[in-house]
């Protein structure tokens, strides 16, 4: 009974590792996990495996086994993601700032740090950050001015799911946020909604 246990806690506590392990290698991201506790954790594994091995306690040696090689996956991919080339934000020059920042914060879920302000450039902006990817830098000088014309450059949110894409698309259309195409699956696969921020940036609402 108590082998049958310490199998059972051993399969559950080890599986729980897969998901992320599974998340990391598909994604190649690491920007939210800690480097620190990741490693203490591997060298916490690895300790309980060799303590597995003196005592010659099977559960305690398969499941640090199984362990050590998901966690080796994300250890593998936080070393290396340093190095990586990577889009770390994209910015953009607009002519209300605070405007825009409420805009994104509000509908997106987005969150400002600190405003950053250099008078003698007459230079302000906020960094937007979402629950993952790359941030968003919204850039104002009074010198530097839109003339509100439509680009054909674009980005990109994703919000999850199709129904998300469908509930924010209308939310933002009865805020008579212009929608210039409803939720749609495009030519190369995609669910999405596209939209024009208050300064007339296109962006795409995607799964």
């Amino acid at each position: 009974m108590i082998q049958i246990i310490g199998f059972i806690s051993a399969t559950l506590t080890t599986m729980s590792f897969v998901p992320q392990a599974v998340k990391t290698w598909k994604t190649r991201s690491t920007d939210d996990l800690s480097p620190l506790m990741f490693g203490m954790f591997f060298l916490g594994v690895l300790g309980w495996l060799i303590y597995g091995i003196i005592n010659n306690d099977l559960p305690i040696i398969l499941a640090n086994v199984v362990t050590l090689c998901l966690a080796g996956i994300i250890m593998y991919f936080i070393i290396t993601g340093k190095s990586m080339h990577r889009i770390i934000h994209v910015a953009i020059y607009v002519n209300d700032l605070e405007m825009m920042k409420d805009f994104y914060t509000e509908n997106f879920s987005a969150k400002a740090v600190s405003k950053y302000e250099n008078e003698s450039k007459k230079f302000s902006s906020y960094f937007l950050s979402f629950s993952s990817g790359p941030k968003l830098e919204l850039m104002h000088n009074p010198d530097v001015k839109k003339d509100n014309s439509i680009y054909s450059g674009h980005f990109a949110i994703s919000v999850g799911s199709k129904k998300k894409v469908d509930i924010l698309s209308e939310k933002l259309k009865a805020k008579n946020v212009t929608v210039r195409s409803e939720p749609r699956i495009t030519g190369d696969g995609c669910y999405e909604s596209t939209i024009l921020d208050p300064e007339f940036n296109i962006v795409e609402i995607t799964v």
